[in-house]
């Protein structure tokens, strides 16, 4: 069977459902069928075929019961960023540094996609209850956070990282905490060219880490520092300087023009970039 089709159906479908509807599903609608024996995947499953206007056979039988999972909040509040950065709630400016947060059965995106043969199975989830995470605002937009989909998705680099560690890409410094941790890390060096995400870095997140000292903060344009960059200068690198796979694709593709032997790299989001790219 040619899948091709129906990965663009579940696509369209998502993504329609997850910028205009994200929260359409609630408790109560999920209780209605949980009483009828229904696990809450399974209701949700069926409620987001409902509310999505989907019939398609293919999509509610071989997709569905693999992309679509409940997820454990008291899991993810163990990650050791979660439980050990704090995000009191400050004004600075026009920023604002806080929390964000999912209501209770809001769907998003938690994982990269994974790939089973022909079939595109995009990772998205829900939790029971309302979760929230760090999260920086500008003028009242979120403009950063470390949400469970930053935690599955750096998961593997992190597991890669070694001896001297870059990163492209500083974020709210989820990859540089989770580096600094290890013992096999012995420094992470991040590049990062926005004063601000530098500044609020440096003011709000660092002093919280406890391997502060492993980390090297420098100043610069991402292509520039990679261009003067030599192979085995530094054991492992990842990048991360893009919002998703649309502005990904042409960093994905500049960086892969040079081979690097000696240097591990590894790329955030890389296997749905990878799709898109063909």
């Amino acid at each position: 069977m040619d899948y091709e089709e129906s990965n663009g159906k579940l696509l369209a479908l998502l993504s329609d459902y997850l910028n205009f509807g994200e929260r359409t599903i609630d408790g109560a609608q999920i209780e209605v069928l949980t009483s009828l024996g229904l696990t809450r995947e399974q209701a949700f499953r069926r409620l987001l075929a409902a509310h999505t206007g989907t019939r398609d056979e293919v999509l509610l039988g071989e997709y569905f019961p693999h992309i679509v999972k409940e997820l454990s909040a008291r899991e993810y509040r163990a990650d050791p960023y979660y439980k050990n950065i704090r995000f009191e709630k400050k004004t600075l400016g026009n920023w604002e540094i806080g929390r964000g947060e999912y209501a209770p059965y809001e769907l998003f995106v938690f994982d990269d996609f994974f790939i089973e043969g022909e079939k595109l199975l995009p990772q998205v989830g829900f939790f029971a209850e309302s979760f929230e995470f760090p999260a920086v605002y500008e003028n009242g937009r979120m403009w950063m956070s470390v949400t469970p989909n930053e935690i599955n998705t750096m998961r593997l680099p992190v597991s890669r990282a070694r001896g001297k560690a870059l990163t492209f890409g500083l974020g709210l410094g989820y990859f540089a905490y989770m580096c600094a941790e290890k013992d096999e890390v012995e420094s992470i060096t991040v590049v990062e060219r926005d004063e601000s995400v530098i500044g609020l870095f440096e003011r709000f997140v660092l002093p919280q880490f406890a391997r502060a000292d492993k980390v090297r903060i420098i100043k610069a344009d991402a292509y520039e520092f990679f261009d003067g960059l030599s192979d085995g200068e530094y054991d492992t690198a990842f990048v991360d300087i893009y919002h998703d796979a649309g502005d990904g694709m042409e960093v994905y593709k500049k960086f892969k023009k040079r081979t690097f032997v000696r240097t591990l790299f590894d790329f955030w989001i890389e296997k749905t970039m990878e799709y898109y790219l063909g």
